[in-house]
């Protein structure tokens, strides 16, 4: 079995925030179900995280967690593009009241500019498509948005 692991599990162990330990556990067990791996954008995001100062202290802090660094083949990549495209065609502009449906604009008190609920980026997808092609799994503490771009994916911590 391949587990894949996203940015989000991997901070968690390096901040040692409430998802450290859920983390560890899960990749515990996916050690001891197979290999673990990364593909290159979680690479990037961990880089710029500004934790590690060089590739080589990233490299090891991989290398302590037995995960290795796997490229996305064109597949997950295709994949990972539509799947962002569904996204995109469907994504909310503003905020829209869940109860009534009024679309309402907010302005942030500092700058001016109008306020939007996160969105999410193509690198999301690319994990997703990544862990659905070339991998069996993924670790992840960002299940709900997995489940509904890549409902075929088994994410662990469940």
């Amino acid at each position: 079995m391949i587990t894949s692991v996203d940015t989000n599990a991997l901070l968690a162990l390096l901040y040692e925030d409430g998802y450290a330990d859920a983390s560890e556990d899960a990749l515990r067990s996916a050690y001891q179900d197979g290999k673990v791996v990364i593909p290159s954008i979680v690479y990037a995001e961990l880089a710029a995280d500004g934790d590690f100062e060089t590739t080589s202290e990233l490299d090891q802090f991989l290398e302590d967690f037995s995960i290795q660094l796997e490229d996305p083949s064109p597949a997950a990549l295709f994949r990972a593009g539509e799947q962002f495209q569904q996204y995109t065609d469907r994504r909310p502009d503003g905020l829209q009241c869940l109860s009534c449906g009024t679309k309402q604009t907010v302005r942030c008190e500092e700058c001016g500019c109008e306020l939007a609920p996160r969105q999410h980026i193509a690198a999301d997808f690319v994990i997703g498509g990544h862990a659905v092609a070339d991998a069996d799994a993924l670790i992840s503490f960002d299940d709900a948005f997995y489940d509904t771009y890549f409902p075929s994916l088994t994410v662990f911590p469940e």
